[in-house]
């Protein structure tokens, strides 16, 4: 009888220190879900990136204007001028969802005396206007960057 008096303490002892198997009820709201991500940006088609396009470039990090231009765009294709100049330059371009990606083919830069250089462009497109960045690239080295340029534009006028 004694064991089982002092056996009892202990049996009291862990049955008060023994975890619930049961967890408390959840008081918190209902959880909301995320909002959904937004729907992507329409694809752009060859009918909205054709036609006659007018704008200005700057250097990046600077709203210095140091050209204005005019490009010419259907079928993958664009030829563009720079006001005050006679050259024409050549640019195949391939659409991309909102956007198109654009290399130039090799010319001679007036600017630098006529070293040939490329131009890589992304332009997004937003109804009328247009929006990008671009770099001017050593035709030799097209890994190489001689200018890094940003630029906006809108469709001119038919």
């Amino acid at each position: 009888m004694r064991r089982l008096v002092m056996v009892i303490p202990v049996l009291v002892v862990l049955a008060a220190c023994a975890k619930k198997e049961t967890p408390p009820a959840d008081t918190a709201a209902a959880v909301v879900a995320p909002p959904m991500a937004p729907p992507p940006a329409p694809a752009v088609t060859e009918a909205e990136a054709a036609g006659t396009w007018k704008g200005t470039s700057s250097p990046m990090g600077s709203d210095s204007v140091v050209s204005r231009w005019t490009q010419v765009c259907s079928a993958g294709t664009c030829k563009g001028t720079v006001e005050g100049s006679k050259l024409t330059v050549v640019a195949k371009y391939t659409l991309a969802g909102d956007s198109a990606v654009g290399t130039s083919t090799p010319y001679a830069d007036p600017s630098r005396k006529g070293v040939k250089v490329i131009d890589t462009w992304i332009v997004h497109f937003n109804g009328d206007n247009v929006t990008g960045t671009g770099a001017t690239k050593l035709a030799s080295k097209p890994d190489s960057v001689v200018m890094a340029y940003h630029f906006t534009g809108s469709r001119a006028a038919k």
